[in-house]
């Protein structure tokens, strides 16, 4: 599993429509002249003069809450991967093989039939440790033992909701040459504080929905009194969400500032910090940046003030949340028809085999990388997009020549600064090590527990570690792009760097006004 990339600025996709349906012989022009609709002139609406063809002629799939290219590339992706991993699956690669390991992963979660007769079986370990909690200590136990590295601090949208907090690993914004623990707040199931404390009638009408679903949920797994706990939940929650940072300020990193280890106790009173940190791995950082400096407190202080047997219901609620993926088909659905149906307005819950190739290509990610990118990104193709690189690197620096506002030291400063610009181009030059993660066939659920805390030690040890400036923040089969500020570099991966996006059999101005543009962007 790969943590969202905090102050990254990923490129937005999936909504945009194109040439992703065009005929074979327009596509090599880069022009989908079937898509327009030249009815519509294009100074009265030239984006329905561009694309009203394609708009009128492509319903949004019953499964999807938009539709574009970027969609129809993502989908085309699912099938080359399950390929991929169907064979996987099907080979005789060892135990223990990383190719093993994808098909056992995969095999897992489409095996209805074992996880329909398992029940709720899976998660009672986690539910009766939950209820074992006898102190305060004990939950700042079970809060650290929780932490993960799934957060995405500048566009707020990835908090960590199964536990207080979210952790996020990179280089630090005054420090860049170490890495440092990102503290940030979470334990929230609704997207953001809005959804709790607007009082716009959809919000009112979605709150009620949610607490209904945290009750369903509740029943499903046999807890006594659900209806009572959810409200509980629910109210807790909402606490949360009264301290919590808006969207607004989440997004200013000047608000962020850096407390020692032993500052935590002080500053944000209420929690075992000690046991806190020691539980996730973190006892040895000597420093953290605090991306939420009023939240961090106040959430803290809920943990001392707000009942225990309140807080070891909202940890089984959300062990129960983040394990419904993988728990008989009436979790399922009842997770989607809240986060799916009501939440996002998909009608449709996306065939299995979808989820199973997405949820085997995040938690094995560059092992699916790996194999994605020897069948489908060939080195000639890696070879002719890092030549367009560097035509645009060195038109960059030609433009930085060029500029009239900037003095000559700034000038010099800036192509510096160009100078160590690391475009990454189809996959990581070095392979992460997945020998210690262990994939258990028939296991679906304890596979994913697995490469979480896999991946989140994976990015913990990174604090002992010296920065790795070729980092890579997406796997290959990801179709999308990102810019790393902090690194001063850039990720393409190899399934962006396919039509209509980049087509080898395409002229130049093709490429260069489609994928050129996105690597320029």
């Amino acid at each position: 599993m790969r943590p969202a990339a905090a102050l990254l600025i990923a490129i937005a996709l999936a909504g945009s429509p194109g040439c992703g349906t065009a005929p074979k012989e327009t596509a090599k022009s880069g022009i989908d002249v079937a898509g327009m609709d030249k009815a519509v002139a294009p100074g009265d609406d030239f984006n329905l003069h561009a694309n009203g063809g394609w708009l009128k002629a492509t319903p949004i799939p019953a499964d999807k809450s938009s539709y574009g290219t970027g969609a129809i590339l993502v989908d085309q992706t699912r099938k080359q991967l399950l390929d991929l991993i169907q064979d996987s699956a099907k080979g005789g690669a060892t135990a223990g093989a990383d190719s093993r390991k994808v098909g056992d992963y995969y095999s897992s979660f489409m095996d209805e039939a074992a996880i329909e007769a398992a029940g709720a079986a899976p998660l009672k370990p986690q539910l009766d440790a939950i209820a074992a909690i006898a102190d305060r200590t004990a939950l700042a136990r079970a809060l650290g033992g929780n932490l993960r590295a799934g957060v995405d601090a500048l566009n707020n949208t990835n908090f960590e909701t199964s536990n207080l907090f979210g952790v996020w690993i990179t280089q630090g914004l005054k420090d860049p040459s170490h890495s440092v623990p990102y503290l940030l707040q979470g334990g929230l199931g609704l997207p953001d504080r809005d959804y709790y404390l607007s009082a716009s009638p959809h919000m009112t009408e979605l709150r009620k929905q949610y607490e209904a679903h945290i009750g369903a949920m509740f029943q499903l797994a046999g807890v006594a009194d659900p209806a009572g706990r959810a409200a509980k939940v629910f109210a807790l929650e909402t606490k949360m969400a009264r301290v919590h940072a808006t969207r607004v300020e989440s997004e200013d990193v000047n608000l962020a500032v850096t407390w020692q280890r032993a500052e935590l106790a002080s500053k944000a009173p209420g929690l075992n910090w000690s046991v806190l940190l020691e539980a996730a791995g973190l006892q040895d950082a000597a420093t953290f940046t605090i991306w939420h400096p009023k939240a961090i407190p106040g959430l803290s202080a809920l943990a001392a003030s707000e009942p225990l047997d309140t807080w070891k219901d909202w940890l089984a609620y959300h062990a129960i949340e983040d394990a419904a993926t993988y728990l008989p088909k009436a979790f399922v659905e009842e997770r989607f028809a809240f986060y799916g149906k009501a939440l996002s307005g998909i009608p449709q819950l996306r065939p299995r085999w979808q989820r199973g190739m997405d949820l085997t290509s995040a938690a094995l990610g560059e092992v699916v990388g790996k194999l994605y990118s020897e069948r489908y990104f060939p080195a000639t193709t890696k070879a002719k997009v890092q030549a367009m690189v560097d035509d645009l690197v060195k038109a960059f620096a030609r433009r930085i020549d060029a500029l009239a506002w900037m003095s000559p030291e700034t000038k010099a400063k800036a192509k510096a600064k160009l100078g160590t610009l690391k475009v990454g181009v189809g996959y990581p030059d070095k392979w992460q090590d997945y020998s210690g993660l262990e994939i258990v066939k028939g296991d679906p659920l304890g596979n994913a527990k697995r490469a979480g805390l896999f991946e989140y030690r994976h990015q913990v040890a990174k604090l002992h570690q010296p920065v790795d400036k070729a980092e890579w923040w997406m796997t290959p089969q990801t179709v999308n792009a990102v810019n790393l500020p902090l690194q001063n570099a850039l990720n393409f991966p190899a399934a962006i760097i396919q039509p209509p996006y980049y087509d080898v059999a395409a002229d130049a101005a093709h490429n260069y006004g489609s994928m050129g543009a996105i690597i320029g962007h």
